[in-house]
């Protein structure tokens, strides 16, 4: 009788098993793709997204000016961090993506590029608002949390909302696009209203105007006809260089 192999060859897998195997990978690999793929249709997932393909104009901004030493902070948090905090932008024509909320961030991203201190993208999430105003009221909500805006700028958003055509009429735009604020602080922003349909186009620094001056200013507009055109006028005749001289300008008026 002959004595057993002392290396016996090992012996192969089933075939069905090596089958299996496989399928199961590629059913895993299946699913992980389709769970990133929802993830990002759903706007879960951050991508990348060439800041040259982002369209910042895509809504009228609610921010009229970009406060200098705020940019500053923000630019030194994203040349040592990095950017922590995607944006948020929806899929438009020609491959491009509008911006809806982090203007501030793409143009300091921006800048940043030009000088070769950061990459030329930016991390967003894609979103798919149903229309134009779920677009403006996240933008809103965003600038809300983020930064405050000043009631100039909160009153401008409405109005060229409704001049766009994505409300029917400034009552509606300001209930929804302000619906978590207050009923005192959506009256004050109505008062402002007056004040960007009149002055808009004469003033150089509107963000200055205060709480306290742009009420006063729309309580004057409304008592007196004239006072608007005495505004304007005197804004007109002499273009302020500052700030402080567009707002003591305005001030001397309410006084007449």
């Amino acid at each position: 009788m002959s004595s057993p192999d002392p290396n016996p060859a090992p012996r192969s897998r089933a075939p069905i098993a090596d089958v299996a195997g496989q399928a199961s990978a590629v059913a895993a690999l299946e699913k992980v793709a389709a769970e990133m793929q929802a993830a990002r249709s759903e706007g879960r997932m951050a991508i990348k997204i060439a800041l040259e393909d982002i369209a910042g104009n895509y809504l009228s901004r609610d921010r009229v000016a970009l406060d200098e030493a705020e940019m500053e902070v923000l630019t030194a948090s994203l040349r040592s961090r990095g950017q922590q905090t995607p944006i948020e932008v929806v899929e438009i024509e020609g491959g491009k993506y509008g911006l809806i909320s982090g203007f501030r961030r793409v143009q300091a991203l921006r800048a940043m590029a030009d000088t070769g201190e950061g990459p030329n993208h930016a991390l967003a999430f894609v979103r798919h608002p149903e229309d134009a105003s779920d677009a403006y009221t996240a933008m809103v909500e965003e600038n809300e949390i983020r930064v405050g805006l000043s009631y100039f700028e909160r009153a401008r958003i409405v109005v060229k909302a409704v001049q766009h055509g994505v409300f029917a009429s400034e009552r509606t735009a300001l209930q929804t696009l302000f619906a978590s604020a207050s009923r005192p602080r959506r009256s004050k922003i109505g008062s402002f209203m007056l004040l960007v349909s009149a002055f808009e186009d004469h003033l150089r620094f509107p963000e200055a105007i205060s709480e306290r001056l742009g009420l006063q200013l729309s309580r004057a507009m409304t008592q007196d006809a004239g006072f608007t055109l005495r505004i304007c006028e005197a804004l007109r005749k002499t273009p302020a260089q500052t700030a402080e001289a567009e707002i003591a300008l305005m001030d001397l008026r309410l006084l007449k």
